[in-house]
């Protein structure tokens, strides 16, 4: 995957602040990261979507709900960016 695609997804604060409470929780849905990071549904779902057009996320349903984790292939071929990202 393209690093640049990556850090410039990751360049957006809101977006940021959904990947690194994703890779905290392991696993949320749209409601809970609502309530985390106080932002519209609306805003987090658009955002969502612009992980999965570059393959970052899993996403399981559950009933109405879908929940979202970052791709351990993601988190394995990135590692130290993430760490990069953690400092």
């Amino acid at each position: 995957m393209d690093k640049y695609k990556i850090i410039k997804l990751l360049g957006e604060k809101s977006r940021f602040d959904i990947f690194m409470k994703l890779v905290e929780f392991d696993e949320l849905c749209v409601s809970e990261l609502v309530e985390l990071l106080n932002l519209r549904q609306s805003n987090i779902s658009k955002h969502l979507m612009k992980f999965k057009s570059l393959n970052m996320l899993n996403f399981t349903r559950e009933g109405n709900i879908i929940k979202y984790s970052v791709k351990n292939e993601f988190i394995t071929e990135n590692t130290d960016l993430i760490k990069y990202l953690f400092m």
